[in-house]
């Protein structure tokens, strides 16, 4: 028996991709017009998540996908946004750098989330508007950057490699998380065949079309999340890497879980995640790495039509 089948676990569920679509892109759920068809584009799939504070060796970036550190902030109030923009990024940004080694980092954005867009259906403050007018939290399983991802990045990322990186933590900086805590798949558990392309749009305020990407529920993935993560703690987990062949090692596939453990008068979770380039060296076969990592995603839909979703 393997150390982490030792480790304490809940039992949740997450919204995995069909499996009819291993090998195809997926398309825009508005775009399937059999109401049966798109019902079951998504799966809900009961998975283990274990507690990965009990690690040993504790998870990394570059073997895992993700990291916990410890790491609060200076700031007072991490709704401001004013604050964000400056101090904060520059504290996710001297953050990056410490345990990646980069030579220079590229902000890109940030997003709030909140515990109520999440909750189990039927509970009493599923929803529930906030003040500051964060999001719901997205509850499949997915990861937001592909290949076809890369195209946006070119400017910023100036000729360099470059690794993509989400730093989550809370804006309450008085109390733990407990609702709807972020679960991490171990990338290195992850098949390449389970990756399926999407088509879809972006979580952000303004949407755009983007290909991003999906996951097959397989008994072999290893889910870990951190229960009850304190405001003097941060969570890193990697999107994207110019310097990794390996298309499973490239990302850590990640979703909101319902903790069937957590109290009933439990105070929800505010958090913020800012997503930012880690800069390497130059990338000096750019243009044939990315047609390689590009033909790894399938062009076709499972109706054998060719995807024109970035060309509208």
């Amino acid at each position: 028996m393997t150390q982490q089948e030792n480790l304490p676990f809940v039992e949740s569920t997450g919204s995995f991709a069909n499996a009819r679509y291993r090998g195809t892109r997926m398309p825009p759920p508005e775009w399937v017009e059999d109401l049966d068809e798109r019902k079951s584009m998504y799966v809900r799939e009961t998975i283990k998540v274990y507690n990965g504070r009990l690690l040993d060796p504790p998870p990394t970036l570059e073997a895992n996908g993700f990291q916990l550190v410890d790491a609060g902030t200076q700031l007072k109030n991490l709704h401001d946004q004013d604050t964000v923009t400056t101090d904060f990024y520059q504290e996710c940004s001297d953050l990056i750098t410490a345990l990646t080694g980069c030579c220079e980092t590229r902000m890109l954005q940030h997003q709030y989330r909140n515990g109520y867009g999440g909750l189990p259906e039927g509970h009493p403050r599923r929803n529930k508007p906030t003040a500051n007018g964060s999001e719901g939290t997205y509850g499949g399983i997915h990861s937001d950057v592909s290949p076809y991802s890369e195209d946006g990045f070119e400017k910023i990322a100036d000729g360099k490699h470059f690794q993509m990186y989400n730093v989550w933590r809370s804006t309450d900086l008085e109390r733990d998380i407990y609702v709807m805590p972020l679960a991490i798949c171990d990338m290195a558990t992850v098949a390449a065949e389970d990756i399926i392309a999407a088509d879809a749009w972006s979580q952000t305020e303004t949407p755009r079309r983007l290909v991003s990407l999906r996951l097959v529920h397989s008994p072999n993935q290893r889910w870990y999340y951190f229960p009850r993560m304190t405001p003097q703690e941060t969570l890193i987990f990697k999107q994207y890497d110019t310097r990794q062949e390996k298309s499973n090692m490239r990302t850590a596939f990640h979703g909101a879980i319902n903790d069937p453990t957590t109290p009933e008068d439990a105070p929800l979770r505010e958090t913020i995640e800012v997503r930012l380039l880690a800069l390497f060296d130059e990338d000096t076969d750019r243009e044939a790495r990315k047609e390689r990592f590009k033909a790894e995603v399938p062009e076709t839909h499972t109706d054998g039509n060719i995807s024109a979703w970035l060309e509208k």
